[in-house]
C-alpha cells in the first residue's frame, strides 16, 4: 500500500500515526510507510482492522528479510524519558522543592 493511502485510510478512521504512537508509548512511527518495522506495522494494521502483509505485501515475500527485520527490532532498546514512574516523578518534584527551599531567592 502506497504511503499516501494509509494515512488517507487512518485518517478516515479518524486516527493518525501520531496517535498510534503516542496511544503506544513511541514519540513517532512516520518510519514504518518506508522501512520494515515490526511493531509499527502490526500497530497500523491493527488500527485499520487489517493484516501488515496486507498493508505492505512486498515486505513479507522472503522471509529472510523478516528474519532480519524482526532480529533488528529485538534489539533496539527504547527509552523513553517522558514515561517515568510516579515514584520518580514526586522524588524529582520534592528534589526540586527542596532544593529551592534550601537554596532560598535566585541570584542575579
Amino acid at each position: 500500500m502506497h504511503p499516501a493511502d494509509v494515512i488517507a485510510a487512518l485518517r478516515k478512521r479518524g486516527t493518525s500515526l501520531r496517535k498510534i504512537a503516542m496511544e503506544n508509548g513511541y514519540s513517532h512511527i512516520q518510519r514504518v510507510l518506508t522501512s520494515p518495522w515490526l511493531a509499527a506495522e502490526q500497530l497500523v494494521a491493527r488500527a485499520l482492522d487489517k493484516r501488515p502483509e496486507e498493508l505492505w505485501p512486498s515486505r513479507y515475500l522472503n522471509p529472510a528479510s523478516r528474519a532480519l527485520a524482526f532480529q533488528q527490532t529485538r534489539k533496539i532498546t527504547v527509552t523513553m524519558p517522558h514515561q517515568r514512574s510516579q515514584a520518580q516523578r514526586k522524588l524529582t518534584h520534592e528534589l526540586t522543592v527542596n532544593s529551592a527551599l534550601t537554596d532560598g531567592p535566585p541570584r542575579s
